[in-house]
């Protein structure tokens, strides 16, 4: 998005990056629990959006880490525990999805401290490949069984 201000015969332009990445309606699984964690993690995403934005991923990414780190002991454990509860067929495999995030996760933290160039970025790109891959595809289709089965 552009903003633009006459002053006189002079344009001034600013420009602001809008994140894509809002909670839409559509995001929606009726479980509450899961949509604040959805939710939670799009934050997470504008949250480095803004750090790339601002360009301070060296003197700020560890708010990140942070967050994630919450992420994945807090809400992916919880997931395990509800589709284990209501005996999803797919646990083992969901599992195996969980630590492979959190496997990548600690990877950017390394590269981060090793001062790899782009390690923001990179990690926005595999954050939102998550979100569009695993939440709204592979979670969604989870979510619907834990459903059926009552939750």
């Amino acid at each position: 998005m552009i903003y633009i201000i006459v002053r006189g015969h002079h344009r001034l332009y600013f420009y602001v990056m809008v994140s894509k990445y809002t909670w839409k309606e559509e995001y929606n699984t009726g479980v509450s629990f899961i949509d604040g964690q959805h939710q939670y993690f799009l934050n997470i995403i504008r949250d480095l959006e803004d750090i790339i934005e601002d360009s301070v991923c060296k003197d700020s990414a560890s708010k990140i880490f942070f967050s994630l780190v919450h992420y994945a002991e807090h809400f992916l454990i919880q997931e395990e525990i509800y589709f284990k509860d209501y005996h999803f067929p797919n646990l083992n495999e969901h599992k195996e999805l969980h630590a492979a995030f959190i496997k990548r996760v600690i990877q950017f933290k390394t590269d981060y401290q090793m001062d790899i160039q782009h390690t923001c970025q990179t990690m926005l790109d595999y954050l939102v490949d998550w979100f569009e891959n695993h939440i709204l595809k592979y979670d969604k289709e989870a979510i619907e069984y834990l459903r059926e089965k009552g939750l």
